[in-house]
C-alpha cells in the first residue's frame, strides 16, 4: 500500500504516483493467461488467452479466433506459442472446438448452408460479437480477426466472407479454397472462383471488403493439402479487394526459420510459403502438438504484425493528448499508416 504521508511533492505529483501504483497493482492482478473449456458464443468449449498488454493501434486489445484442423484437438494450441503473439501485439486469442463437425472432426466447410445464421458460421460470428461486445474484455471491435488450419482455414475464410463487417482480417493456413469439395482437400487441386464465391457470400455486407485484409499461408513441405490453393486463395481474395500483386518477394527470418512473402497493393493481401513446414500450424521454435510445427516461423506472431501494420479500420490519425496511459508508461509508439 502507498502511504501518502511518505510521498514528498505537490498534490499533482502525489496523484500521479498513486495512479501509477494502482496501474501496477492492476497489471499484477490481471497477468496474461489461459482460460480453458469456456462455453461462449454458441460453443461448448473455447480456450481463451488474454494478454496483459494492449494493441499498439486502435482502442484496447485485438481479438484473433483460431480454428483447428481435422483430427486436431484444440488443446494442442496450448503449446503452439500463441501466447507470444498475444502478448507482443495485445491480442486476445480464442480457440473454439467446432460444434457441427464433419468426418474426422473437420469444420464442415463443404457441407450445409453458407449463411450468417447457419451452424458454426453463426456461432463464430456470435463468439466474435460476444467477446468484442463485452466491455470487461477490452476488445476493440475494429480489430477482430479470424484464422485457421486446413478445414479450419477454409471455414475461417468462408466466415470472413460472410461477415466482412465483423472480421477486419483473416489468416488462412493450408486451406482448400472456399466452396470446394471434401475430396479436393487431399486430391488434385480444384479450380475455384474464390473472388466470385466470397463476394456472393457477403451479399449486402460486401461494402466492408473495402477495409478487410487477408493473409494466405501454406507449408512448403505440405504433402496433404495441395499447395496450389495458396496462390488460388491469395489471388482470389485480391480479386475481392481489387488490388494488384506487387513485384518481388521478401524472405522473412525468425530464428533459424524462413518464409517467402508476396504482397498485394497497400498490404491488403499477403501470401506466405512457410519453408520447412508440413501440413501443420506453424508455431515457431519449440512449438509442439498434433499438427503443430516447430519447424517454421511463428505464424500467429506474423499475423499480429500483419494486422497491426495493415488494419484499415482503426483511426491512426494522431490527436492532441491521444497517447494513452499504457503507451506513456511503456513507451509504445503507434506505427504510421
Amino acid at each position: 500500500m502507498v502511504n501518502a504521508m511518505m510521498i514528498p511533492g505537490s498534490p499533482r505529483a502525489l496523484c500521479r504516483l498513486l495512479v501509477a501504483a494502482a496501474l501496477s497493482a492492476a497489471a499484477a492482478a490481471h497477468a496474461g493467461g489461459w482460460q480453458q473449456n469456456l462455453a461462449i458464443g454458441g460453443f461448448d468449449k473455447v480456450h481463451i488467452y488474454t494478454p496483459d498488454s494492449h494493441s499498439p493501434i486502435g482502442d484496447g486489445k485485438a481479438l484473433l479466433i483460431v480454428l483447428h484442423g481435422c483430427v486436431q484437438p484444440i488443446d494442442t494450441y496450448l503449446t503452439a506459442n500463441l501466447e507470444d503473439a498475444a502478448e507482443e501485439f495485445g491480442m486476445v486469442v480464442a480457440v473454439p472446438e467446432a460444434m457441427n463437425k464433419a468426418g474426422y472432426g473437420c469444420w464442415s466447410y463443404w457441407q450445409g448452408t453458407k449463411s450468417r445464421s447457419a451452424g458454426d458460421y453463426k456461432n463464430l460470428i456470435g463468439l466474435a460479437n460476444s467477446m468484442s461486445g463485452d466491455s470487461a474484455r477490452g476488445i476493440d471491435p475494429d480489430q477482430v480477426y479470424i484464422a485457421g488450419l486446413s478445414s479450419g482455414a477454409s471455414f475461417a475464410n468462408t466466415t470472413a466472407c460472410l461477415a466482412p463487417d465483423v472480421f477486419a482480417g483473416m489468416g488462412i493456413s493450408a486451406g482448400p479454397s472456399i466452396g470446394t469439395s471434401a475430396s479436393g482437400a487431399i486430391g488434385p487441386c480444384e479450380t475455384a472462383d474464390v473472388a466470385s464465391r466470397c463476394s456472393a457470400y457477403a451479399g449486402g455486407h460486401a461494402s466492408h471488403f473495402a477495409t478487410q485484409i487477408a493473409s494466405i499461408a501454406h507449408g512448403g513441405a505440405d504433402n496433404t493439402v495441395n499447395r496450389c490453393y495458396n496462390e488460388q486463395n491469395a489471388s482470389g481474395m485480391a480479386g475481392v479487394y481489387r488490388v494488384e500483386l506487387q513485384p518481388g518477394t521478401t524472405t522473412l527470418t525468425e530464428g533459424g526459420y524462413t518464409a517467402e512473402e508476396s504482397l498485394w497493393e497497400d498490404g491488403r493481401v499477403s501470401m506466405l510459403r512457410l519453408n520447412g513446414v508440413d501440413h501443420s500450424w506453424s508455431g515457431g521454435e519449440n512449438a509442439s502438438g498434433s499438427y503443430i510445427s516447430g519447424a517454421g516461423i511463428n505464424y500467429a506472431r506474423y499475423l499480429g504484425q500483419f494486422f497491426r501494420d495493415h488494419n484499415r479500420r482503426v483511426d491512426r490519425s494522431p490527436t492532441p493528448g491521444s497517447v494513452g496511459v499504457d503507451n506513456a508508461i511503456e513507451g509504445g509508439q503507434v506505427p504510421p499508416r
